[in-house]
């Protein structure tokens, strides 16, 4: 089989990723400073430092993958780049990844960083990883010995395969089944971006599924177990788009798979993700575990939107979500 080779503009490759620190700063900024966030402070006593300095700080955090101690220079650096108004102390760093408020702005945060992909993205791959809250918890231990791990979270994504952009996300306990976040996680890909097509692997495989991508205007290629049969039509009346699908993998296996494989590049995105942010959080209680996995994601978008940049030339125009 012939494989086609794809060279790569190195000199548009190599000032990726020379820049890329500084312009994901920036992006990172802009998106937070475009929701608009008011001051609310109405107290007599000291004023508390404006909520978006302390998400940029707190974003800022998990993309150097340093202690707050060790980030406050970057910190400083945001300050003088004029992206936050004030230096906040260390621990104030740390106390804010532990609010609750913050988690449904981070979620805004990473779809407006991904929204310059509406044109490229129209083939989606869904999936879910887990995240270990100690560094000597291994996830792929308790995958592959079924070790028992001390407490971790399991983070399901939905990812454009192209350029493996993180379109929707949620975090969940990590002993939670991959399916439940199938609807809900699709149905909000399908708000922003148009859905054209639908991968996944076996473990999301049912009728409720098929029909939740065909809702929103797209075409499952969800993997068949091999012990699967084809019944009547007025068996599965109600399942028309997972009837559709099965004579598609049965009738055409070759251009099935060739869909399916699609998939893989979710696989990309978890490992991208894992090498440059961590596999790993440091944060110790449950809500600041799960705003540094959200987090994750926001760093994982500004980096691909960044050499997009560079090496696509994706125009970005930030827009409310």
């Amino acid at each position: 089989m012939l494989t086609q080779t794809v060279t790569r503009n190195w000199k548009m490759y190599n000032h990726a990723q020379t820049e890329e620190k500084l312009l994901a700063m920036r992006l990172i900024s802009h998106a937070i400073d475009y929701m608009e966030f008011p001051y609310e402070y109405k107290g007599t006593g000291r004023p508390s430092i404006y909520v978006t300095d302390m998400i940029k700080c707190c974003i800022f955090k998990v993309f150097n993958n340093f202690s707050s101690r060790r980030t406050i220079c970057d910190i400083k650096l945001a300050h003088a780049l004029g992206y936050i108004d004030h230096v906040p102390h260390f621990n104030t760093v740390n106390n804010y990844m532990s609010k609750e408020v913050i988690t449904p702005l981070l979620h805004r945060v990473y779809k407006i960083l991904a929204l310059p992909f509406g044109d490229v993205e129209t083939t989606f791959a869904i999936d879910a990883s887990g995240f270990s809250n100690l560094r000597k918890n291994n996830w792929i231990d308790y995958r592959t010995q079924k070790k028992r791990i001390a407490g971790w979270k399991k983070l399901h994504i939905v990812t454009g395969v192209n350029t493996t952009i993180i379109a929707s996300a949620t975090v969940s306990e990590g002993k939670r089944n991959d399916t439940l976040y199938f609807d809900s996680l699709i149905r909000q890909t399908a708000k922003e971006f148009r859905v054209l097509e639908v991968l996944a692997d076996p473990a999301y495989l049912s009728r409720n599924n098929c029909n939740t991508v065909e809702d929103v205007g797209g075409r499952p290629f969800i993997l068949p177990k091999s012990n699967i049969r084809l019944r009547s039509l007025q068996a599965y009346s109600r399942a028309r788009a997972w009837k559709k699908m099965i004579k598609v993998w049965r009738d055409n296996q070759q251009f099935f798979l060739e869909k399916y494989h699609k998939r893989s590049n979710v696989e990309s995105a978890f490992s991208s993700m894992k090498r440059k942010f961590l596999p790993y959080t440091r944060s110790k209680n449950d809500t600041a575990q799960t705003n540094e996995i959200l987090m994750k994601v926001i760093c994982h978008n500004a980096s691909i939107l960044c050499n997009a940049f560079f090496e696509l030339g994706i125009k970005f125009e930030l827009k409310k979500v």
